[in-house]
């Protein structure tokens, strides 16, 4: 069974798969891209600042480590901490806010960068070389690569509006907390699951999406799981 979680930053996803790891532990977790690289020495810039460069390398080894789950460790379980698909609306949000084709000057919100060490962006007008065709080019990089059939299930974790719900932000020294900036991308990934993959191709695998509290993601992903095994 391999397993990715998905959604906006902030959002439980590391937690989820910390949880379910705990539950069951006979699945092996896969770290989220940019902590991978990270440790690698990769400079991975965010938000409005995020690059092409940075987004094909976390895509890729997406693609990579999922695709070679299945081809060479097929019987193992696994939980991969995002999807291959994840990096799309973190590049629609870099077009946005970022780039030269981007939303009017007026339309645009600049994030913080907390990292000391990344601060290399800020005074830049364009901070991202993103554009529509670099999207259309990470699109069919992942279709091509026939990642997505490699997962059993894709678990999307949307935010509800509701606080009793929504995990609240904290800060890491990672990643930015504005409430803007998750949800905007949050909303990303609703078009992206709910409109856009629709339109371009079938998901070959399982898909969900999941809210409520820790205990209760835990419990309907093992169920979830346990049905999907017998149905196997």
């Amino acid at each position: 069974m391999r397993i990715a979680i998905s959604g906006t930053h902030s959002v439980g996803k590391s937690t989820l798969v910390q949880d379910f790891h705990a539950a069951r532990p006979e699945f092996t977790v896969e770290d989220e891209p940019y902590r991978y690289l990270a440790a690698q020495g990769e400079r991975i810039h965010f938000a409005e600042r995020a690059s092409q460069r940075c987004n094909t390398l976390m895509t890729q080894h997406a693609i990579d480590r999922i695709n070679t789950a299945r081809e060479l460790r097929p019987d193992e379980d696994v939980i991969c901490d995002r999807s291959c698909l994840d990096f799309i609306p973190y590049s629609e949000y870099a077009l946005a806010m970022g780039a030269e084709e981007g939303v009017p000057e007026n339309q645009r919100r600049r994030t913080v960068e907390v990292r000391a060490d990344m601060q290399e962006k800020k005074d830049l007008q364009y901070t991202s070389d993103i554009t529509a065709a670099y999207i259309d080019q990470l699109w069919s990089a992942v279709l091509g690569s026939k990642a997505l059939g490699s997962y059993d299930l894709i678990v999307f974790l949307p935010l509800t509006g509701d606080p009793a719900i929504d995990p609240s932000m904290e800060n890491d020294g990672i990643r930015s907390v504005e409430t803007f900036y998750r949800n905007w991308i949050d909303r990303a990934f609703k078009r992206l699951y709910r409109e856009e993959l629709p339109r371009r191709a079938p998901l070959p695998c399982g898909f969900v999406e999941l809210t409520g509290g820790r205990p209760d993601r835990v419990r309907a992903l093992e169920k979830i799981i346990d049905q999907m095994r017998k149905v196997k």
